[in-house]
Protein backbone atom coordinates (compact mmCIF):
# COMPACT_ATOMS: atom_id res chain seq x y z
CA UNK A 1 0.00 0.00 0.00
CA UNK A 2 1.15 3.29 -0.88
CA UNK A 3 2.48 5.75 1.58
CA UNK A 4 2.22 8.52 -0.39
CA UNK A 5 -0.16 11.56 0.47
CA UNK A 6 -1.03 15.63 -0.22
CA UNK A 7 1.06 17.89 2.64
CA UNK A 8 -0.56 20.72 2.83
CA UNK A 9 0.28 24.17 4.44
CA UNK A 10 -2.52 26.53 5.41
CA UNK A 11 -2.81 29.86 7.07
CA UNK A 12 -5.92 31.60 7.81
CA UNK A 13 -7.50 34.42 9.95
CA UNK A 14 -8.54 33.40 13.44
CA UNK A 15 -11.85 30.95 14.05
CA UNK A 16 -12.04 30.33 10.72
CA UNK A 17 -14.32 27.51 10.75
CA UNK A 18 -12.76 25.94 7.18
CA UNK A 19 -9.06 25.44 8.68
CA UNK A 20 -10.61 23.50 11.69
CA UNK A 21 -12.38 21.88 9.68
CA UNK A 22 -9.64 20.57 7.41
CA UNK A 23 -7.75 20.10 10.23
CA UNK A 24 -9.87 17.08 11.82
CA UNK A 25 -10.22 16.19 8.56
CA UNK A 26 -7.12 15.25 8.13
CA UNK A 27 -6.34 13.92 11.72
CA UNK A 28 -9.38 11.51 11.10
CA UNK A 29 -7.64 10.24 7.72
CA UNK A 30 -10.78 11.46 5.97
CA UNK A 31 -9.14 12.97 3.24
CA UNK A 32 -5.09 11.91 2.53
CA UNK A 33 -3.45 14.71 3.74
CA UNK A 34 -1.05 15.78 6.54
CA UNK A 35 -2.16 19.51 7.39
CA UNK A 36 0.50 21.69 8.92
CA UNK A 37 -1.56 24.73 10.64
CA UNK A 38 0.82 28.10 10.49
CA UNK A 39 0.43 30.63 12.90
CA UNK A 40 0.24 33.51 9.78
CA UNK A 41 2.28 33.66 6.72
CA UNK A 42 5.52 34.32 8.33
CA UNK A 43 5.18 30.80 9.51
CA UNK A 44 3.96 29.62 6.22
CA UNK A 45 6.43 31.65 3.95
CA UNK A 46 9.29 29.84 6.43
CA UNK A 47 7.81 26.27 4.89
CA UNK A 48 7.86 27.18 1.98
CA UNK A 49 11.52 28.18 2.00
CA UNK A 50 12.92 25.04 4.21
CA UNK A 51 13.01 22.54 1.58
CA UNK A 52 10.56 20.17 3.50
CA UNK A 53 8.02 18.86 0.64
CA UNK A 54 4.79 20.49 0.09
CA UNK A 55 2.08 19.43 -1.98
CA UNK A 56 0.35 22.92 -1.81
CA UNK A 57 -0.68 25.68 0.07
CA UNK A 58 -3.93 26.69 1.35
CA UNK A 59 -4.45 30.03 2.70
CA UNK A 60 -6.69 32.75 3.45
CA UNK A 61 -7.81 35.33 0.83
CA UNK A 62 -8.74 37.64 3.66
CA UNK A 63 -5.20 37.53 5.17
CA UNK A 64 -3.02 40.77 5.31
CA UNK A 65 0.04 40.37 3.45
CA UNK A 66 -1.20 37.73 1.11
CA UNK A 67 0.41 38.83 -2.31
CA UNK A 68 2.36 38.42 -5.92
CA UNK A 69 5.12 37.60 -3.99
CA UNK A 70 4.38 34.61 -1.50
CA UNK A 71 2.87 32.85 -4.52
CA UNK A 72 6.08 33.78 -6.26
CA UNK A 73 7.74 31.85 -3.81
CA UNK A 74 5.32 28.66 -4.09
CA UNK A 75 5.78 28.56 -7.74
CA UNK A 76 9.61 29.00 -7.36
CA UNK A 77 9.42 26.01 -4.82
CA UNK A 78 6.81 24.09 -7.36
CA UNK A 79 4.36 24.03 -4.88
CA UNK A 80 0.56 24.65 -6.02
CA UNK A 81 -1.44 27.65 -3.99
CA UNK A 82 -5.15 26.90 -3.09
CA UNK A 83 -6.86 30.33 -1.99
CA UNK A 84 -10.11 30.47 -0.05
CA UNK A 85 -11.95 33.42 -1.21
CA UNK A 86 -12.70 36.14 1.12
CA UNK A 87 -15.79 38.17 -0.61
CA UNK A 88 -14.30 40.96 1.68
CA UNK A 89 -11.19 41.08 -0.90
CA UNK A 90 -12.18 41.26 -4.93
CA UNK A 91 -9.03 40.68 -6.06
CA UNK A 92 -8.40 37.94 -9.27
CA UNK A 93 -6.11 36.04 -7.28
CA UNK A 94 -5.60 33.39 -10.66
CA UNK A 95 -3.78 36.35 -12.49
CA UNK A 96 -1.77 36.60 -9.58
CA UNK A 97 -0.14 33.16 -9.52
CA UNK A 98 -3.00 31.09 -7.90
CA UNK A 99 -3.56 27.45 -8.74
CA UNK A 100 -6.76 27.12 -7.25
CA UNK A 101 -9.72 29.01 -6.06
CA UNK A 102 -12.30 27.61 -3.27
CA UNK A 103 -15.58 29.44 -1.52
CA UNK A 104 -15.12 29.30 2.46
CA UNK A 105 -17.75 26.89 2.66
CA UNK A 106 -16.38 24.30 0.55
CA UNK A 107 -16.41 20.77 1.49
CA UNK A 108 -13.97 17.27 1.13
CA UNK A 109 -14.63 16.50 -2.16
CA UNK A 110 -13.64 19.96 -3.42
CA UNK A 111 -10.35 20.27 -1.42
CA UNK A 112 -9.96 17.25 -2.85
CA UNK A 113 -10.91 17.91 -6.15
CA UNK A 114 -8.35 21.24 -6.28
CA UNK A 115 -5.52 19.20 -4.93
CA UNK A 116 -5.72 16.90 -7.58
CA UNK A 117 -5.67 18.83 -9.84
CA UNK A 118 -2.87 21.15 -8.70
CA UNK A 119 -0.79 19.64 -6.94
CA UNK A 120 1.25 16.32 -5.96
CA UNK A 121 1.69 13.77 -3.50
CA UNK A 122 4.47 13.22 -1.71
CA UNK A 123 6.21 9.88 -0.41
CA UNK A 124 6.81 9.76 3.14
CA UNK A 125 10.63 8.72 2.02
CA UNK A 126 10.72 12.13 0.09
CA UNK A 127 13.95 13.63 0.75
CA UNK A 128 14.42 17.43 1.77
CA UNK A 129 15.17 19.58 -1.42
CA UNK A 130 16.95 22.53 -1.59
CA UNK A 131 15.65 25.94 -3.05
CA UNK A 132 15.72 26.15 -6.82
CA UNK A 133 17.37 29.69 -8.06
CA UNK A 134 14.97 31.79 -9.08
CA UNK A 135 14.79 32.74 -13.25
CA UNK A 136 16.82 35.02 -15.12
CA UNK A 137 15.32 36.56 -17.21
CA UNK A 138 11.71 38.47 -17.41
CA UNK A 139 9.09 37.55 -19.60
CA UNK A 140 9.00 39.10 -23.17
CA UNK A 141 8.11 42.87 -23.68
CA UNK A 142 6.63 44.23 -26.43
CA UNK A 143 8.42 47.46 -26.60
CA UNK A 144 12.24 47.94 -26.79
CA UNK A 145 13.66 48.23 -23.28
CA UNK A 146 16.75 50.45 -22.92
CA UNK A 147 19.02 50.49 -19.23
CA UNK A 148 20.75 53.57 -18.32
CA UNK A 149 23.30 52.89 -15.77
CA UNK A 150 26.29 54.64 -14.77
CA UNK A 151 28.44 55.32 -11.69
CA UNK A 152 28.32 58.68 -9.22
CA UNK A 153 28.96 61.97 -11.66
CA UNK A 154 29.34 59.96 -14.69
CA UNK A 155 26.03 62.08 -16.22
CA UNK A 156 23.80 58.95 -16.61
CA UNK A 157 20.52 60.23 -15.63
CA UNK A 158 21.11 63.03 -18.49
CA UNK A 159 21.76 60.31 -20.82
CA UNK A 160 18.75 58.67 -19.99
CA UNK A 161 16.59 62.21 -20.41
CA UNK A 162 18.46 62.37 -23.54
CA UNK A 163 18.22 58.87 -24.72
CA UNK A 164 14.09 59.09 -23.77
CA UNK A 165 13.54 62.49 -26.03
CA UNK A 166 15.37 61.50 -29.01
CA UNK A 167 12.84 58.21 -29.07
CA UNK A 168 10.33 60.34 -28.23
CA UNK A 169 10.41 62.62 -31.07
CA UNK A 170 10.74 59.50 -33.72
CA UNK A 171 8.51 58.14 -36.13
CA UNK A 172 6.55 54.79 -34.59
CA UNK A 173 7.84 56.34 -30.78
CA UNK A 174 6.25 59.64 -30.75
CA UNK A 175 4.42 59.96 -27.75
CA UNK A 176 4.70 55.90 -27.16
CA UNK A 177 8.36 56.27 -25.26
CA UNK A 178 8.74 56.28 -21.08
CA UNK A 179 11.44 57.36 -18.62
CA UNK A 180 11.18 55.54 -15.63
CA UNK A 181 13.40 56.56 -12.42
CA UNK A 182 14.94 53.22 -10.60
CA UNK A 183 17.67 54.85 -8.70
CA UNK A 184 17.83 54.40 -4.96
CA UNK A 185 18.51 58.25 -4.64
CA UNK A 186 15.69 59.57 -7.49
CA UNK A 187 16.68 62.75 -9.12
CA UNK A 188 14.33 62.39 -12.07
CA UNK A 189 11.91 64.50 -10.30
CA UNK A 190 14.22 67.07 -9.45
CA UNK A 191 15.46 67.72 -12.95
CA UNK A 192 12.28 67.14 -14.60
CA UNK A 193 10.88 70.01 -11.80
CA UNK A 194 7.33 67.81 -11.77
CA UNK A 195 6.61 69.72 -8.24
CA UNK A 196 4.80 66.19 -6.79
CA UNK A 197 6.85 62.83 -5.44
CA UNK A 198 3.76 61.03 -6.32
CA UNK A 199 2.60 58.86 -7.99
CA UNK A 200 5.83 57.08 -8.97
CA UNK A 201 7.72 53.73 -8.70
CA UNK A 202 6.01 53.11 -5.39
CA UNK A 203 2.79 53.38 -6.59
CA UNK A 204 3.35 51.50 -9.81
CA UNK A 205 5.28 48.38 -7.85
CA UNK A 206 1.98 48.73 -5.09
CA UNK A 207 -0.37 48.16 -7.45
CA UNK A 208 1.09 44.80 -8.64
CA UNK A 209 1.29 43.12 -5.40
CA UNK A 210 -2.76 42.23 -5.13
CA UNK A 211 -3.55 42.96 -8.64
CA UNK A 212 -3.08 43.77 -12.01
CA UNK A 213 -3.07 47.49 -13.64
CA UNK A 214 -4.33 47.98 -17.15
CA UNK A 215 -1.99 50.20 -20.06
CA UNK A 216 -4.06 53.29 -19.06
CA UNK A 217 -3.62 52.56 -15.67
CA UNK A 218 0.09 52.93 -15.67
CA UNK A 219 0.38 55.77 -18.22
CA UNK A 220 -1.74 57.33 -15.69
CA UNK A 221 0.88 57.04 -12.89
CA UNK A 222 3.01 59.09 -15.48
CA UNK A 223 3.79 62.63 -15.27
CA UNK A 224 3.67 63.55 -19.83
CA UNK A 225 6.90 66.05 -20.66
CA UNK A 226 5.79 66.87 -23.58
CA UNK A 227 8.43 69.37 -25.10
CA UNK A 228 10.83 66.52 -24.95
CA UNK A 229 8.75 63.76 -26.35
CA UNK A 230 8.31 61.35 -23.77
CA UNK A 231 6.29 60.10 -20.17
CA UNK A 232 7.85 60.15 -16.93
CA UNK A 233 8.00 57.71 -13.78
CA UNK A 234 9.08 59.43 -10.60
CA UNK A 235 11.18 57.23 -8.60
CA UNK A 236 11.54 56.76 -4.92
CA UNK A 237 10.45 59.71 -2.39
CA UNK A 238 13.62 58.11 0.06
CA UNK A 239 15.99 55.93 -0.64
CA UNK A 240 15.20 53.87 2.40
CA UNK A 241 11.56 52.92 0.65
CA UNK A 242 13.23 50.49 -0.88
CA UNK A 243 12.11 47.70 1.68
CA UNK A 244 8.32 48.26 0.02
CA UNK A 245 9.12 47.11 -2.90
CA UNK A 246 9.01 43.44 -3.37
CA UNK A 247 10.88 41.31 -5.90
CA UNK A 248 7.88 39.54 -8.06
CA UNK A 249 5.56 42.66 -7.68
CA UNK A 250 8.72 44.68 -8.97
CA UNK A 251 9.04 42.25 -11.95
CA UNK A 252 5.66 42.65 -12.76
CA UNK A 253 5.08 45.88 -12.35
CA UNK A 254 8.40 46.84 -14.46
CA UNK A 255 6.95 43.98 -17.77
CA UNK A 256 3.59 45.91 -17.66
CA UNK A 257 4.82 49.40 -17.49
CA UNK A 258 7.18 48.52 -20.97
CA UNK A 259 4.49 46.42 -22.54
CA UNK A 260 2.17 50.02 -22.36
CA UNK A 261 4.91 51.78 -24.16
CA UNK A 262 6.51 51.30 -27.68
CA UNK A 263 10.09 51.82 -26.10
CA UNK A 264 10.99 52.86 -22.52
CA UNK A 265 14.26 54.20 -21.04
CA UNK A 266 15.13 52.95 -17.58
CA UNK A 267 17.21 55.22 -14.94
CA UNK A 268 18.68 52.48 -12.66
CA UNK A 269 21.97 52.81 -10.60
CA UNK A 270 25.04 50.75 -11.25
CA UNK A 271 24.99 48.42 -7.55
CA UNK A 272 24.04 45.09 -8.89
CA UNK A 273 25.13 42.32 -6.54
CA UNK A 274 22.84 39.89 -5.42
CA UNK A 275 23.08 36.95 -2.59
CA UNK A 276 25.33 34.75 -5.06
CA UNK A 277 28.28 37.52 -4.58
CA UNK A 278 27.30 38.90 -1.56
CA UNK A 279 25.45 35.75 0.71
CA UNK A 280 22.72 38.52 1.63
CA UNK A 281 19.17 38.08 0.17
CA UNK A 282 18.85 41.81 1.92
CA UNK A 283 21.60 43.02 -0.58
CA UNK A 284 19.87 41.77 -3.66
CA UNK A 285 16.66 42.98 -2.58
CA UNK A 286 18.84 46.44 -2.08
CA UNK A 287 19.62 46.19 -5.92
CA UNK A 288 16.34 44.87 -6.93
CA UNK A 289 15.24 47.55 -9.29
CA UNK A 290 18.51 47.73 -10.67
CA UNK A 291 19.01 43.76 -11.71
CA UNK A 292 15.43 43.65 -12.45
CA UNK A 293 15.85 46.56 -15.22
CA UNK A 294 19.08 44.40 -16.72
CA UNK A 295 17.51 41.66 -16.67
CA UNK A 296 14.37 42.97 -18.95
CA UNK A 297 16.94 45.17 -20.95
CA UNK A 298 17.14 44.35 -25.09
CA UNK A 299 19.88 47.51 -25.00
CA UNK A 300 21.88 48.38 -21.92
CA UNK A 301 23.57 52.24 -22.28
CA UNK A 302 27.12 52.39 -19.58
CA UNK A 303 28.18 56.21 -18.92
CA UNK A 304 31.38 56.77 -18.08
CA UNK A 305 33.39 60.46 -18.01
CA UNK A 306 36.44 60.98 -20.47
CA UNK A 307 38.65 61.07 -18.00
CA UNK A 308 41.57 59.03 -16.31
CA UNK A 309 38.92 57.80 -13.25
CA UNK A 310 35.86 57.91 -15.85
CA UNK A 311 37.85 55.28 -17.71
CA UNK A 312 38.74 53.29 -15.28
CA UNK A 313 35.02 53.35 -13.55
CA UNK A 314 33.42 52.69 -16.34
CA UNK A 315 35.73 49.62 -17.14
CA UNK A 316 34.87 48.25 -14.23
CA UNK A 317 31.64 48.32 -14.54
CA UNK A 318 31.47 46.47 -18.13
CA UNK A 319 32.96 43.51 -15.93
CA UNK A 320 30.77 44.01 -13.25
CA UNK A 321 27.91 43.59 -15.70
CA UNK A 322 29.65 40.40 -17.43
CA UNK A 323 29.63 38.81 -14.31
CA UNK A 324 25.96 39.83 -14.31
CA UNK A 325 25.61 37.88 -17.13
CA UNK A 326 24.67 40.99 -19.54
CA UNK A 327 25.73 39.85 -23.16
CA UNK A 328 28.32 42.51 -24.80
CA UNK A 329 25.88 42.45 -27.61
CA UNK A 330 23.73 44.31 -25.69
CA UNK A 331 26.10 46.72 -24.25
CA UNK A 332 27.03 50.27 -25.26
CA UNK A 333 29.32 52.45 -23.16
CA UNK A 334 28.98 56.09 -23.74
CA UNK A 335 31.93 58.70 -23.02
CA UNK A 336 30.13 61.59 -21.37
CA UNK A 337 31.86 65.44 -21.39
CA UNK A 338 33.93 64.42 -24.31
CA UNK A 339 36.85 66.58 -25.91
CA UNK A 340 36.10 67.77 -29.64
CA UNK A 341 39.22 66.53 -31.09
CA UNK A 342 39.19 64.15 -33.13
CA UNK A 343 42.37 62.51 -32.15
CA UNK A 344 41.47 62.76 -28.36
CA UNK A 345 38.97 60.70 -28.76
CA UNK A 346 40.06 57.95 -30.41
CA UNK A 347 42.99 57.73 -28.09
CA UNK A 348 39.90 57.22 -25.59
CA UNK A 349 38.18 54.73 -27.42
CA UNK A 350 41.34 52.68 -27.94
CA UNK A 351 42.20 52.70 -24.03
CA UNK A 352 39.00 51.36 -23.30
CA UNK A 353 39.18 48.69 -25.78
CA UNK A 354 42.39 47.76 -24.26
CA UNK A 355 41.05 48.16 -20.58
CA UNK A 356 37.63 45.84 -20.98
CA UNK A 357 40.05 43.20 -23.25
CA UNK A 358 42.70 42.67 -20.27
CA UNK A 359 42.62 39.15 -19.53
CA UNK A 360 43.89 39.11 -15.76
CA UNK A 361 40.50 41.71 -15.18
CA UNK A 362 38.35 39.52 -17.01
CA UNK A 363 38.06 40.17 -20.28
CA UNK A 364 35.06 41.59 -21.39
CA UNK A 365 35.19 40.88 -25.14
CA UNK A 366 32.58 42.28 -28.04
CA UNK A 367 32.30 45.79 -26.33
CA UNK A 368 31.16 48.32 -28.93
CA UNK A 369 33.27 51.46 -29.36
CA UNK A 370 31.98 54.25 -27.32
CA UNK A 371 29.29 57.00 -28.58
CA UNK A 372 31.01 60.64 -27.23
CA UNK A 373 29.00 63.46 -25.94
CA UNK A 374 29.94 66.62 -25.51
CA UNK A 375 30.87 68.54 -22.29
CA UNK A 376 27.38 70.70 -22.84
CA UNK A 377 25.98 73.34 -19.65
CA UNK A 378 22.20 72.04 -19.83
CA UNK A 379 20.91 73.87 -16.60
CA UNK A 380 19.08 76.11 -18.34
CA UNK A 381 17.54 73.43 -20.21
CA UNK A 382 16.93 71.37 -17.00
CA UNK A 383 15.64 74.14 -14.80
CA UNK A 384 12.78 75.48 -18.28
CA UNK A 385 12.73 71.60 -18.47
CA UNK A 386 13.05 72.72 -21.95
CA UNK A 387 14.91 70.12 -24.92
CA UNK A 388 18.34 69.08 -24.38
CA UNK A 389 20.50 70.05 -26.84
CA UNK A 390 20.66 68.26 -30.42
CA UNK A 391 24.40 67.81 -29.79
CA UNK A 392 23.79 65.07 -26.95
CA UNK A 393 20.08 64.00 -28.33
CA UNK A 394 21.28 63.00 -31.86
CA UNK A 395 23.96 60.65 -31.29
CA UNK A 396 21.79 58.43 -28.69
CA UNK A 397 18.97 58.86 -31.36
CA UNK A 398 21.41 57.20 -33.60
CA UNK A 399 22.61 54.01 -31.83
CA UNK A 400 18.40 53.86 -30.49
CA UNK A 401 16.77 53.64 -33.89
CA UNK A 402 20.47 51.07 -34.87
CA UNK A 403 19.50 49.23 -32.55
CA UNK A 404 15.28 49.55 -33.15
CA UNK A 405 15.89 48.39 -36.45
CA UNK A 406 17.80 45.37 -35.35
CA UNK A 407 21.46 45.94 -35.16
CA UNK A 408 23.85 44.99 -32.87
CA UNK A 409 25.51 47.33 -30.51
CA UNK A 410 29.07 46.91 -32.17
CA UNK A 411 29.40 48.61 -34.85
CA UNK A 412 32.11 48.44 -37.70
CA UNK A 413 35.15 50.42 -36.86
CA UNK A 414 37.25 52.55 -40.01
CA UNK A 415 40.53 51.92 -40.22
CA UNK A 416 42.34 54.79 -41.70
CA UNK A 417 45.59 54.66 -43.96
CA UNK A 418 48.09 56.88 -44.65
CA UNK A 419 48.22 58.58 -47.89
CA UNK A 420 50.85 58.01 -49.96
CA UNK A 421 51.83 60.72 -52.97
CA UNK A 422 49.90 60.04 -56.11
CA UNK A 423 47.53 57.91 -54.24
CA UNK A 424 44.53 60.12 -54.52
CA UNK A 425 45.12 60.60 -58.23
CA UNK A 426 44.65 57.42 -58.78
CA UNK A 427 41.07 57.55 -57.63
CA UNK A 428 42.16 54.86 -54.48
CA UNK A 429 40.25 54.89 -51.50
CA UNK A 430 41.73 56.38 -48.55
CA UNK A 431 40.26 54.30 -45.78
CA UNK A 432 38.96 50.58 -45.63
CA UNK A 433 35.87 49.05 -43.51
Amino acid sequence: MSDARYVVAGAARPRSLWFNEVSQWANAGSIPAEFVKCVGLVELRGHLLSGRPLSSILVDGGLPGLDRDLLAVAAEHSVSVIVVRDARVPTDWKSLGANAILDAGFDRAALLGALASTASLVSRAEPVTSAPESPSSASPLRGHCFTVVGTGGSGASTVAMALAQGLGRTGAYRGATALADLCLRADQAMLHDTQSVTPGIQELVEGFRTRTLLPDDIRNLCFSIEDRGYDLLIGLRRRRFWTSLRPAACSSSLNAFANAFAAVVFDADSDIEGEAESGSIDIEEHNVLARTALQMADSVVVVGQASLKGLHSLTRLLHDLGEFGVDANRVQPVLNYSPQNPRARAAYSTALSELVNEPEHGAAEGIAPPVFLPTRNIDECVRAVAPLPNSLVDPLAAYALHRLRGGRAHQTRTVWQRIRPGLLKRGAAVNQP
